[in-house]
């Protein structure tokens, strides 16, 4: 029997399946093209697991080991996509980007750091499982300095 709460949640259902991509709530109101706003979610996922590690590490929220080791393997995950996010030139598509044109008039660069990214993230992954806080704070480091050499070429402020 259908109730009230299964018709409402299918009809949500339906309404974001037909919103436009760009307005997918992303909370910055950039209209972005689809590729654009995949690439956004994407990093979206990556600041977040990264932030949450570090609000970990700072002391300032207790979370269980299991916690901080799936925050890191989440990062790990996106990073192993983000090549692939980037891969295509959006240059002349319709919407905002965070995206510098370096990217694909560098991608040999631009790919070799993500490979970077990539690999240091996977050691953070692992570090995490360990739950050797010495051992993750220092694969931490080596993250944020992975992100902010791809940030200072390839990300417009």
């Amino acid at each position: 029997m259908l109730t009230r709460k299964h018709l409402l949640a299918g009809a949500a259902g339906v309404l974001l399946l037909a919103a436009p991509v760009a307005t997918i709530a992303d909370g910055n109101d950039k209209e972005r093209s689809p590729q654009g706003q995949y690439r956004h979610n994407l990093m979206e996922v990556v600041k977040y697991s990264f932030l949450n590690v570090m609000l970990n590490l700072r002391g300032e929220v207790s979370a269980p080991a299991d916690q901080i080791a799936g925050h890191a393997e989440a990062l790990a995950t996106a990073a192993s996509m983000a090549a692939g996010a980037f891969e295509k030139d959006t240059r002349g598509e319709d919407g905002a980007t965070d995206a510098r044109d370096a990217v694909w008039e560098n991608w040999s660069d631009f790919s070799a750091r993500l490979a970077t990214f990539e690999a240091d993230t996977a050691a953070l992954a692992e570090a995490a499982q360990s739950g050797d806080r010495a051992a993750i704070a220092a694969a931490f480091k080596k993250v944020g300095g992975s992100c902010k050499s791809c940030h200072d070429e390839y990300r417009k402020d």
